[in-house]
């Protein structure tokens, strides 16, 4: 305050200049200007009798009585710092929304399994993905906080509410991190679920926090009022919630605090940290943090969703092989017990479209693997193989039954089941960005092999596949065929007794093929087991000591390759070749009247195959006949060879393929695979080839029967012929 005298002819004239800021700076300069006129106009006679600053003026002030309305229009939505709140909450939903794109992609290729199958913990594939994504929170969270401090927000700034603007970053990155992966268990696509968060985020940070702060505004009517404290209590659940109205809370206690100070009553000042501000949104995130993670721990172990264990019965089944069915009693009589595989009645049932109605993907399998064996599953895709696959590493649960595998159970023991398993899934579970070394060193490294020796094993298994030019490649780069070699790699890291190779060889070109096969013999000679799928009878003649087809999700033989060819191969193949110049058609008279029962299977230029399925007919008597006439009908050479493994399979497959054709969808829906399947079985029935007697033989007569099955073929998939 500045004073200033003037002297005139009318008197004196004072001047006070103050600062206005304050409410209460104008009365108390006036008053402290009037004690000064007042003490300077005292006689002197009574200056004498006392002091004269014992005399003055004295101002009462009573501060004028707010009401909240006032309050909040004039103070708190002055205010634009409420509304970044606001900005904050839109900001912070897309971090941790993108915590989840890899998971559901790893979980989507399968590589999360793959990890758990080479001895991951689960508890702690989560805290890793918990650790490393905090990490990654802490980047776009400080760059925030470092946006406010160079704005100079007072009420985000200020020396009393950084540490708490700090404090909820922090719990809020410590509470929705777990929040969010929960819900990788719902997607298989990670857009979808990166999508899907963000959209929820949004909605209810922003939705709950603009709600609570509508209703404050109207929190004179008792009411409204009760409504709101149940909503602020009841969005504790969410930490956007506690972020946004945390934030809004400082800007909100910042105002008043202000404004009582301007007042004089410092009485009602209060700190950040009260519970009824900040310190409330702390310890829900805090909490929300360990149920939100324990959450997530629940869903990896399948506790919301376990499906139900129903016993199996010990009871033949009616018109089983005769070969399944001895196996099945050799195991559950437990001469099998030391076997390094052994299935007991191993069952999947999944639940159908029908009301309560239930389908079983694998139906009692019952077979035991010993050590050095490589064990064949043939079957149609459907069958049920690699749903067994699935079970026996633990990707899904199993519905009943029992396996154990090198002595572990599957139901009781999975950890250790997966130390002695290699798994090699149908489709390449494979980092695109990981370099195939990186690949096998990771894995390496899972299995347990320490660092010393890391290095070597690696390199072993890239020499062993072949990969050491990829080695440094990124796998998204290979090939399709060294995609699967490197698969092959990852399943045999660690040497496990026994591997799981779910279709190995799918993309491989013939070189790599055979190169695989001699990979897998030598596995199989130092004592380990192979348990292979594939789709090619090559594959399995090659490396299968024993093999099982399967049908609706069971065994119908089983085997080895020798064996099931004398039980289910039903004839012989002959293929005869004439010299150039002579008539194919004089060989099929004589088959026609020497093999009545023969089927012609392909007939070219100079070359027939037919198809005896007589049992009944020797070799002896089959070559007799090929002599007699080898001359006469100018036969350069023959060959008459055993059915082949596809014809057993083929036989085997059609059963699978018509109780599915039963079960398929409307023409509506899905009319493609519907007519082709129709065509399918008419050509299974009525299109059988064709065997041309004597009078018909002739070529004219040949390509009208082709132009009839043309026609066939048109009507049956209900097109019409050009």
């Amino acid at each position: 305050m500045y004073y200033s005298n003037c002297t005139s002819m009318h008197g004196t004239t004072t001047k006070a200049w103050y600062n206005h800021k304050g409410y209460h700076s104008m009365p108390t300069y006036l008053n402290t200007l009037n004690n000064a006129i007042l003490r300077a106009n005292i006689p002197k006679s009574e200056q004498d009798l006392g002091n004269p600053a014992a005399y003055g003026i004295t101002v009462i002030n009573h501060p004028m009585n707010e009401t909240s309305t006032r309050l909040t229009s004039e103070y708190i939505l002055q205010g634009t710092d409420v509304v970044i709140a606001i900005f904050i909450i839109v900001a912070m939903s897309f971090v941790p929304a993108s915590f989840v794109v890899f998971l559901v992609f790893e979980r989507s290729i399968k590589a999360k399994h793959l990890q758990f199958v080479s001895g991951v913990n689960p508890v702690i594939y989560w805290v890793s993905n918990y650790a490393w994504d905090m990490l990654n929170y802490l980047l776009p969270a400080t760059c925030c906080v470092i946006i406010l401090t160079i704005f100079d927000l007072p009420a985000y700034t200020s020396s009393t509410n950084f540490p708490a603007v700090v404090a909820l970053f922090l719990m809020y990155g410590w509470s929705i991190t777990p929040m969010m992966y929960p819900v990788s268990f719902w997607f298989n696509v990670p857009s979808h679920a990166y999508v899907f968060l963000i959209v929820i985020n949004l909605f209810i940070g922003i939705t709950a926090t603009v709600a609570t702060f509508m209703f404050q505004l109207f929190q004179y009517d008792k009411d409204l009022h009760a409504i709101n404290e149940y909503m602020r209590k009841a969005f504790l659940l969410f930490p956007n919630y506690c972020l946004g109205r945390g934030l809004m809370d400082l800007a909100y206690n910042e105002y008043f605090n202000e404004y009582y100070l301007k007042i004089g009553q410092e009485d009602k000042v209060k700190s950040p940290f009260d519970w009824e501000l900040v310190t409330r949104s702390l310890v829900a995130m805090a909490a929300e943090g360990l149920v939100f993670f324990f959450i997530t721990i629940l869903c990896e172990y399948k506790f919301f969703f376990k499906p139900k264990y129903i016993a199996v019965s010990d009871e033949p089944i009616e018109d089983e092989d005769i070969d399944v069915a001895n196996e099945r009693q050799r195991i559950l009589r437990g001469d099998a017990d030391k076997d390094l595989m052994k299935l007991a009645n191993l069952t999947k049932v999944y639940k159908t479209s029908k009301r309560n109605g239930q389908t079983p993907a694998v139906d009692r399998l019952c077979v035991a693997v010993p050590c050095g064996e490589c064990f064949g599953l043939l079957g149609v895709n459907g069958a049920g193989k690699t749903t067994t696959f699935k079970m026996l590493t633990g990707e899904i649960a199993v519905t009943g039954g029992e396996a154990f595998l090198n002595g572990h159970s599957i139901l009781k023991d999975i950890i250790k089941v997966h130390q002695s398993i290699g798994y090699c899934p149908q489709f390449d579970a494979l980092l695109d960005e990981l370099t195939a070394r990186g690949h096998l060193t990771m894995y390496a490294r899972l299995r347990g092999i320490p660092w010393s020796e890391t290095d070597q094993v690696v390199n072993w298994a890239l020499r062993k596949l072949a990969l050491m030019p990829y080695a440094d490649k990124p796998a998204g780069t290979l090939s399709g065929g060294n995609k699967r070699k490197l698969s092959t790699a990852i399943a045999l890291i660690g040497f496990p007794p026994l591997i799981f190779l779910d279709e190995p060889t799918t993309g491989m070109d013939p070189a790599a093929r055979r190169f695989l096969w001699d990979l897998i013999k030598s596995i199989i000679q130092t004592g380990r087991s192979v348990i292979l799928t594939s789709h090619s009878m090559e594959e399995c003649e090659a490396l299968c000591t024993r093999l099982a087809i399967m049908v609706n999700g069971r065994f119908k033989c089983l085997g080895s390759i020798q064996h099931l060819k004398n039980r289910f191969g039903d004839g012989y193949m002959i293929t005869v070749r004439v010299k150039p110049g002579a008539e194919v058609k004089q060989v099929v008279r004589f088959f026609n009247r020497t093999f009545p029962e023969a089927v012609m299977k392909e007939r070219h230029h100079n070359m027939v195959q037919y198809e005896l399925k007589s049992a009944d007919l020797s070799l002896s008597f089959i070559f007799s006949k090929m002599e007699e006439v080898q001359e006469t009908l100018r036969i350069e050479d023959y060959s008459v060879s055993q059915t082949t493994l596809d014809n057993v399979f083929v036989n085997f497959a059609k059963k699978q393929s018509d109780i599915f054709d039963d079960s398929v969808p409307t023409e509506s829906t899905t009319p493609s695979p519907r007519r082709f399947r129709l065509f399918r079985r008419r050509t299974e029935t009525e299109m059988q080839p064709i065997v041309l007697s004597e009078e018909t033989l002739d070529q004219e007569e040949a390509v009208s029967i082709q132009l009839e099955q043309s026609m066939l073929s048109f009507r049956v998939l209900g097109g019409s012929p050009s």
